[in-house]
């Protein structure tokens, strides 16, 4: 039993195609409709997140043409306008459709975000614009979850509105105060299930929706990331940080624009340390070779891809009950994921403490001139994902072997099939051990003539971190 309440839409001129279990329904919906669609869905079911520029700046002006002039229309013929997909729906009179999006992550916008980020812009500035007030600054909303967030607070001014449009008088009043009338049609796209009381068909559409979002959206470059977060193959990764680190969470960018400062792709390279140690990629049963070490570095979209053609193996995740997303069900995989989860953290405690590592045999990190050329006036640095205080900023290429050098600190167990930790990677990375350890490395970047590309990039850098890691691990006790 749902608890998603209907959604009411109107489609003028529409006409109905039937294929197989999909159904589609072409019509055109009037714009004040449309506001029912924005109450009731965000964008869980498009891949990307829209994002206010050029693109939409150019439908609101195509919307205007349309609103507060009187001639042509031309908005439905510059338009693919929006898609709608959903699983439950009702036919009323009128050409109305009673629709419920139960299932949010596939259906409701599969394509057409950024025409209903300019569509609703558009709708809440006439409506602030009738109530006398100032219209959202573009500044303040740049993402369709700011729109949203300014659309809620906005809603009595919209309903006032709205109010005012049905009626001939209160029409009249705002097209002569210039302001728009919502009088332009909305081309609409909507797939529904050929029956929806038949369980095979049911199950048959709403795994299909997954595969059609996707077509639709390749015309827009969709990233090889973006499609793995919707099928699914980042949830478990992605719930292990909301558990253990939910703050941080907040700010993983898991598809594209969606506000997050900390690119999933960066994580995803570091999940290759504890990765690597699982039977998947060696031995008999393995799905995929794994990245090279020097990949976290200079390889992150090769890490990404192998990261995707692991989890799209069925020994390691399957379909949900919906068929529509994939779950992630192997127990060392998802050992391996646990541990990296642990590693941004360690990865900014070893940023902090890098420069003392180079200068306690006698070096002058401030000296380098990659290093020199990080820093700035203001004399203020922090670390890459936690944000923490730093004396002195870090190139990528120096600091990424010595992170891997941590794959020493882990082993996998035969016994329980797992990947962990034999050391707490908190504590270790503080010890004088891993800090020997790590000046015994810095010698590396000497060798490498100070060039953090010769470094992050030199295989040698990755194996000699590792070995003293393995080194301090032998001498080290909690």
């Amino acid at each position: 039993m749902t608890h998603e309440s209907p959604v009411t839409i109107r489609l003028k001129q529409s006409s109905e195609q039937t294929v197989g279990v999909i159904k589609r329904v072409f019509g055109l919906m009037p714009a004040r409709f449309i506001v029912n669609v924005i109450d009731a869905l965000d964008l869980e079911a498009n891949p990307r997140n829209s994002r206010l520029g050029s693109v939409t700046d150019a439908i609101e002006a195509s919307i205007a043409n349309d609103d507060l002039n009187q001639g042509q229309k031309l908005f439905p013929f510059k338009t693919k306008g929006i898609l709608l997909a959903t699983s439950q729906y009702e036919q009323l009179d009128r050409g109305r459709y009673s629709l419920i999006f139960d299932d949010r992550s596939i259906e409701g916008v599969l394509d057409g975000g950024h025409n209903m980020l300019a569509i609703g812009l558009y709708i809440l500035n006439q409506a602030e614009i009738a109530a006398g007030k100032t219209t959202p600054r573009k500044r303040d909303v740049n993402l369709w979850a700011d729109f949203k967030r300014v659309w809620k607070e906005a809603r009595q001014d919209i309903d006032s509105y709205l109010q005012r449009i049905a009626s001939d008088e209160g029409r009249a009043e705002l097209e002569q105060d210039g302001i728009g009338t919502l009088n332009f049609l909305i081309p609409t796209e909507m797939l529904i299930p050929a029956d929806q009381n038949d369980a095979e068909c049911l199950e048959t559409f709403r795994s299909s929706l997954l595969e059609i979002c996707d077509a639709r959206n390749n015309n827009a470059q969709l990233t090889a990331g973006t499609k793995g977060n919707k099928e699914g193959l980042f949830d478990a990764f992605r719930s292990l940080f909301e558990e253990k680190e939910p703050e941080f969470a907040r700010n993983i960018s898991w598809k594209t624009n969606d506000g997050g400062t900390i690119e999933s792709r960066n994580l995803i390279a570091l999940a290759w340390i504890p990765l690597s140690l699982t039977t998947w990629v060696k031995g008999e049963d393995a799905v995929v070779d794994p990245p090279k070490a020097t990949a976290i570095y200079s390889g992150k979209g090769q890490c990404l891809d192998k990261y995707l053609t692991l989890m799209r193996d069925p020994r390691i995740s399957t379909a949900n009950t919906n068929g529509t997303e994939k779950e992630l069900h192997d127990q060392q995989v998802l050992s391996a994921l646990k541990v990296a989860v642990d590693i941004p953290r360690a990865f900014d405690l070893i940023y902090q403490s890098f420069p003392k590592y180079y200068n306690r045999p006698g070096g002058s990190y401030g000296k380098i001139s990659a290093v020199k050329s990080m820093q700035h006036k203001s004399g203020e640095y922090t670390t890459p994902f936690f944000g923490l205080d730093s004396e002195q900023p870090v190139p990528d290429g120096f600091i990424y072997p010595l992170v891997y050098g941590l794959r020493a600190c882990m082993e996998y167990d035969s016994d329980k099939n797992e990947v962990r930790w034999r050391v707490n990677p908190y504590k270790f990375v503080q010890s004088k051990d891993f800090a020997k350890a790590a000046e015994d490395y810095c010698g590396v970047i000497r060798q490498s003539e100070y060039d953090p590309q010769k470094v992050g990039k030199g295989k040698f850098s990755y194996s000699s971190a590792e070995t003293f890691v393995k080194v301090a691990m032998y001498h080290y006790h909690e």
